[in-house]
């Protein structure tokens, strides 16, 4: 995963789980540690479908515990779709060049 991608998750989660983006660290449990309950975990799922463009299916839900987890989902379902994340790429252009 690409800098923007792992910048961009630790944004959503931070939204969708009203936290300061500092308390997030990439191995720790978002259930157990950062309240993350079920609508939490649905809407970093929706937020994360629809900045990189992938579909999650439901049976996935149940691993979305940690930021690592997320990207390894990432990675998995997008490949290099998820290179850039959909914001950073119209706001720029594919080289990484604003427009």
């Amino acid at each position: 995963m690409t800098p923007a991608v792992e910048t961009r998750l630790f944004e959503i989660v931070a939204t969708e789980l009203q936290i300061p983006i500092g308390s997030i660290v990439r191995g720790v449990s978002l259930r157990k540690k950062l309240g993350m309950d079920s609508v939490a975990a649905v809407n970093i799922i929706f937020a994360v479908e629809e900045e990189f463009g992938i579909h999650v299916p439901e049976t996935e839900l149940e691993h979305v515990d940690t930021v690592d987890a997320i990207l390894a989902l990432l990675d998995r379902l997008a490949g290099d779709a998820a290179q850039q994340p959909r914001r950073f790429a119209t706001e720029t252009g594919r080289s990484g060049r604003p427009r």
